[in-house]
């Protein structure tokens, strides 16, 4: 029973509504790992290749959030603030944890999530044997994101009248032109997997269990769940993000991520006192990198047994 394979994939109750999870590993006996994905609303229950590979190693749990994905076509609610799914993210990681006794778990955070996932552990550190981060939204994620892309396109009139629009100072910039710039700048690179053609749209049409319902709700659930925090997402403070964490503390950065740039990166993970820190740059790797580049996530089962 201890190397049962897993394959859920179902709705289950959370905080009064149904939300949809799907569970996978090769092995019951693998650790947890639990993904907070991006968005708001961008689900990753998509991303079926690259979760057949970390299933390999680990219990991977894909959740799809309050006001994203097929919890959206469930219900159409969205969550009232930031808390609401930290409060949901916890309430699943105690099922987890009745489910899977004694087995450790990992909190991975991406892009937005990883604002989510770092005031999980911040609210309920007792759980968690291990945090990552990919994508890490810090204070200075977009000024050096803006910044760089500026001088990339020094040289291509049309693009730069486009950045050119934005407030300099993109601590001013609204979630709405974060949400701009983020595609834009996403499609600019041809040298690294783009997240949106490569790697949400690809993944939606090669799996065969999201249909053309699950790709109208993931849209329409990334729309609610904007409007739903927006407000909130502009003015977030970035100071909450915790600084100490008593388990190991990792963080995979695109090398060339246009979105969370690694230098924003660098500066947060230097300020984290951790008993156990990493940071892996992910080689040929934008935003979303252990999704285009999945063999990358074997270092953190050595480091979860290593405690």
């Amino acid at each position: 029973m201890a190397n049962q394979s897993i394959h859920f994939h179902d709705y289950i109750q959370l905080n009064g509504i149904q939300q949809w999870v799907t569970i996978s590993s090769t092995s019951r006996a693998n650790p947890i790992l639990l993904v907070i994905h991006g968005g708001p609303g961008s689900t990753y229950s998509m991303f079926k290749n690259a979760t057949q590979q970390f299933a390999r190693q680990f219990t991977v749990v894909h959740w799809d959030q309050r006001g994203a994905g097929k919890t959206y076509r469930k219900q159409k609610v969205v969550p009232k603030n930031l808390q609401t799914l930290v409060e949901d993210g916890l309430t699943l990681t105690q099922k987890l944890k009745r489910v899977f006794p004694d087995v450790p778990i990992i909190l991975w955070g991406s892009s937005i999530g990883s604002i989510l996932a770092n005031l999980m552990v911040q609210q309920g550190e007792n759980l968690y044997d291990l945090y990552v981060a990919t994508e890490q939204m810090t204070q200075d994620s977009h000024q050096f994101a803006y910044d760089q892309l500026l001088a990339e396109t020094k040289h291509q009139s049309l693009r730069r009248h486009w950045l050119q629009k934005l407030p300099a100072d993109a601590h001013h910039w609204t979630a709405k032109q974060i949400n701009q710039f983020n595609i834009f700048s996403a499609v600019q690179r041809s040298d690294v997997p783009n997240m949106v053609t490569t790697l949400f749209i690809k993944n939606m049409i090669q799996n065969r269990e999201y249909s053309w319902q699950d790709c109208l709700a993931f849209i329409q659930g990334m729309r609610a769940s904007y409007r739903a925090l927006h407000k909130e997402l502009d003015d977030f403070d970035y100071r909450r993000l915790l600084t100490n964490i008593s388990m190991p503390f990792v963080i995979f950065q695109g090398a060339h991520d246009p979105i969370t740039p690694a230098q924003a990166t660098q500066r947060y993970f230097d300020q984290v006192q951790a008993p156990v820190k990493k940071l892996f740059i992910v080689p040929v790797a934008g935003h979303l990198c252990l999704f285009a580049r999945p063999k990358e996530v074997s270092e953190l089962r050595r480091l979860v047994f290593a405690r």
